[in-house]
C-alpha cells in the first residue's frame, strides 16, 4: 500500500512538474513574441512637401508538432543561419552562425529542446564561448505605408525570432539587443 501511494504521489508530482513547465513556457513564448514587435513612423515637413513612412512589424507564436520545426532558417542579409534538427519527442540540435560585430561566428546548438512553439537551448561558439538562446516560432508581419491607416503592403513570412543579446567585443559579450528573424526556407 506504501508503495503504492508513493508511486501515485510520483506521478502526481512529475505531472504538476510538467504542467508548471508548459505554463512556463507559454508565458515565456507570449513574452518573446511581444519582445519582437516594432513600430516605426517618422513623419518629415518642408515648406508645402510631407513625407511620412509607417512599418509595422507583428509577430504571432505557430504551434506545430516539435519535429515540423526541423530544417534550415537563414536572415535576409544572410548573417545569420540555423540548421536545426528535431526529433518526435521535441529534443533539438543544430548548427549555424552569427554575425557579431560583423564577424561571422559559428555555433552548435546544444542541449535545446521545443515545448509548444518555444525553442530553448544553449549556443557553443566555435572559441568555446557558451550562450543561453531562447527563440520562438513565429508567423512574422511586415506592414509598410504613409502610416498605420495607409498600409501599402503587407508581407508574411514564417520563421523563428529571437533576441541577440549584447555584442562580441574582445572576448566578452557587451551590452545591447538585436531582434533577429530568420525565415525558413
Amino acid at each position: 500500500m506504501l508503495r503504492r501511494s508513493l508511486a501515485v504521489a510520483f506521478v502526481a508530482c512529475i505531472g504538476l512538474t510538467c504542467h508548471v513547465y508548459a505554463q512556463d513556457a507559454g508565458a515565456r513564448t507570449s513574452a518573446l513574441v511581444a519582445s519582437l514587435d516594432k513600430t516605426k513612423y517618422k513623419k518629415k515637413e518642408k515648406k508645402d512637401v510631407s513625407i511620412e513612412v509607417y512599418v509595422g512589424i507583428t509577430n504571432e507564436a505557430v504551434i506545430r508538432d516539435a519535429y515540423d520545426y526541423g530544417g534550415n532558417y537563414a536572415s535576409e542579409e544572410g548573417d545569420y543561419s540555423l540548421t536545426l534538427h528535431v526529433e518526435r519527442g521535441g529534443a533539438a540540435s543544430g548548427n549555424g552562425h552569427d554575425s557579431i560585430n560583423d564577424r561571422r561566428m559559428s555555433f552548435t546548438l546544444k542541449d535545446a529542446s521545443i515545448s509548444g512553439a518555444l525553442l530553448s537551448g544553449t549556443k557553443v561558439y566555435e572559441n568555446g564561448e557558451q550562450q543561453k538562446f531562447e527563440a520562438v516560432f513565429v508567423n512574422r508581419t511586415v506592414a509598410t505605408g504613409k502610416n498605420e491607416n495607409e498600409v501599402t503592403s503587407r508581407d508574411t513570412k514564417f520563421g523563428m525570432g529571437f533576441i541577440q543579446k549584447g555584442e562580441w567585443s574582445e572576448g566578452q559579450y557587451m551590452n545591447g539587443t538585436r531582434r533577429v528573424f530568420l525565415e525558413r526556407r
